[in-house]
């Protein structure tokens, strides 16, 4: 944490760096040839109606976080940018307020919005077709507790008659 720190203190405003330095000297994540949100996406509803995914839409890094970073593209909720829909650009190198290329993947029914750097080409996310995040918890096997909470034997751990 300290040599962090330190280097944060030592080291220019990364701020100051061009956008090519920032996001590698690649297309990946470019602004370069991307535009606002079209008016027919213009809400979360109509996201969801069009075509996915919607390519090369401008959006401004909201908050950089251990698995990703959300992005503020002109909705109603920001989108995640997870890191595995980064390529190789290094989540290190995205800055709360710069402005990026990004794709929208997928929204789901809870208004989750998934996006990917614009240049990598991924693929619609079909967040509603994956199985549920929290499955239902299985009951456990094993001893069962009556209703005084005592704990009786299983069948097996049974005394057998002797003899």
């Amino acid at each position: 944490v300290i040599d962090h720190l330190h280097s944060s203190i030592t080291s220019p405003d990364p701020r100051l760096r061009k956008e090519t330095e920032t996001l590698e000297t690649t297309t990946i994540g470019s602004t370069a040839g991307c535009a606002s949100i079209p008016s027919n996406a213009s809400t979360i509803d109509k996201l969801r109606e069009s075509k996915l995914p919607l390519r090369s839409i401008i959006a401004t890094v909201r908050n950089v976080i251990d698995f990703g970073a959300f992005v503020d593209f002109g909705l109603e909720n920001d989108g995640l940018l997870h890191r595995s829909k980064m390529g190789n650009v290094p989540l290190g190198s995205l800055l709360v307020g710069q402005d990026i290329g990004i794709d929208i993947l997928g929204v789901a029914q809870t208004n989750k919005i998934s996006v990917g750097l614009s240049g990598l080409n991924l693929p619609a996310d079909s967040r509603d077709s994956k199985r549920p995040l929290r499955p239902e918890a299985k009951k456990p096997q094993g001893r069962s507790a009556d209703s005084q909470g005592s704990k009786r034997p299983l069948k097996s751990e049974a005394k057998k008659p002797q003899g």
